[in-house]
């Protein structure tokens, strides 16, 4: 297959069949195509990407136009590439009625072509209702609004009507607020990317739009900057909670009517705002966290194409049992594991299920779920490995604790491909449990060490049930 042909390929593949049977009927239509043959190369491409059939191109054109006609590769170029530019077209055109904004557009660039006074005069009296955008959310609406609003200037000839009132103000503040939120979504993006790679981004005006936000006040009464301002804040203000609640008073009063593929990143940076807060211990974020998520749960706005991230799904599970939400969590696994990848399902459910009960003190019932995970890879072998280790701990099983000290040693010394941070952690909860083991009741003067040892290092996995034991041997 030539390169046409291979893309032609990949977009049949990734057409729905009702877009299918659309994209048979506009090929199939006289002012679309009409082409007999094209209508019959598409049909049988179809039919072999269902069946799993071959695609080699001369089955194709023997399947086709038959095997009186020697096989003809220039000719089969000629129809998979016109092929290729209809089902194009029919993308296009699929999606341009997804776009209100952008067919009124065209139209109004048609009009103007064609000039017909009498519509032109109706496209002024009728401007509100033809142009009606309220606080929307979706700020992809203002660029609209202003390509809109340019129309308007040209096709109604502002230029030689120097005494009407023009639409300046409006197109210049439908690019204003486009700007702003385009500016601000880039500088979050950077910011966010700056704490996972060592590349560095120089954001132009960003500073001066912040500043100009607060100190004017404009345009904050518009849904999408106000949201991009705070999530910005949000990211960079440290010592300020303000910013997170007012974002959070957005996204979950003012998002609805926005598309589900949008209002669904929104809720990523609460999330990610709530998990930051409960790594430096401010234990009410757990139910900010789970108040938020519920609320996008509900909306089904945690899915990414349809399928729960079984680290989002376990990172929940893990904050909902810190917060003591035990019949939620339960649910939780229950009602939504469906919606895991098939191939990530079943060890999901079982490492989270094994969580659940050892959260509620049920170690028999934690140790025989943890007994079906499959330890495909280190993440769940280490956390698996964690969770044994809290379970021997609690149940006072000493000689099987000490040997997994050492089995979580020698994994992590055959695992060099793990992040140094994770390393540091999992060495480290090793560290401080075997050295709590090994303390005597009452050696005060122990205890406060290892807790000035353990405050004092940045990675430790299990950090909060670790505190929790020191807490209890000293306590007793």
């Amino acid at each position: 297959m030539n390169e046409k042909s291979n893309k032609l390929i990949s977009l049949l593949t990734g057409l729905d069949r009702a877009q299918r049977r659309s994209c048979r009927k506009l090929i199939q239509s006289p002012w679309f195509s009409g082409n007999a043959d094209l209508l019959d190369f598409f049909d049988e491409i179809t039919l072999r990407l269902d069946k799993g059939k071959s695609l080699d191109k001369k089955e194709l054109w023997k399947a086709v136009v038959g095997k009186s006609k020697a096989f003809n590769d220039v000719r089969f170029r000629k129809y998979t590439s016109d092929l290729f530019k209809l089902v194009r077209e029919f993308l296009t055109q699929e999606m341009l009625q997804l776009e209100p904004e952008l067919k009124q557009y065209l139209y109004l660039a048609a009009l103007e072509k064609q000039s017909p006074d009498k519509i032109i005069r109706g496209v002024e009296r009728n401007w509100s209702q033809m142009t009606s955008l309220v606080n929307d959310a979706d700020y992809n609406r203002y660029l609209y609004r202003h390509l809109l609003e340019r129309r308007k200037q040209s096709l109604l000839n502002y230029e030689h009507r120097p005494y009407d009132r023009s639409n300046v103000e409006e197109v210049s503040t439908s690019l204003d607020i486009y700007y702003i939120v385009v500016k601000l979504r880039s500088a979050v993006d950077a910011q966010s990317r700056m704490q996972t790679e060592k590349h560095q981004y120089d954001l132009k005006l960003v500073p001066e739009i912040v500043t100009f936000l607060e100190q004017t006040g404009s345009y904050l009464d518009r849904t999408p900057v106000a949201i991009h301002y705070y999530m910005y804040k949000m990211l960079t203000v440290h010592d300020d909670e303000e910013p997170y609640y007012k974002y959070k008073s957005l996204i979950m009063g003012q998002t609805d009517d926005l598309p589900a593929e949008q209002t669904s990143e929104l809720f990523k940076p609460a999330l990610n705002y709530s998990r930051r807060r409960i790594n430096e211990g401010r234990r009410e974020f757990l139910n900010e966290y789970l108040e938020v998520y519920r609320y996008a749960l509900e909306r089904d706005l945690v899915y990414d194409d349809g399928t729960l991230d079984p680290l989002q799904f376990r990172n929940t599970i893990l904050i909902a049992l810190r917060n003591g939400d035990y019949d939620w969590t339960e649910h939780y696994i229950n009602n939504y594991q469906e919606r895991l990848p098939k191939k990530q399902r079943t060890n999901a459910v079982n490492y989270n299920s094994a969580t659940l009960y050892f959260y509620q003190k049920n170690y028999d019932k934690a140790l025989d779920f943890l007994r079906d995970v499959e330890y495909e890879n280190t993440t769940y072998n280490l956390n698996a490995k964690t969770m044994l280790l809290a379970i021997y701990y609690e149940t006072e099983a000493d000689i099987a604790l000490d040997s997994l000290f050492d089995s979580i040693t020698a994994y992590l010394n055959r695992h060099k491909e793990l992040p140094l941070t994770a390393q540091k952690a999992f060495r480290n909860l090793v560290s401080f449990t075997r050295r709590l083991t090994r303390m005597l009741p009452g050696d005060e003067k122990a205890i406060t060490q290892l807790q000035a040892d353990l405050a004092e290092k940045k990675y430790v996995a299990s950090r909060p049930w670790l505190e929790e034991k020191i807490q209890e041997f000293a306590g007793g």
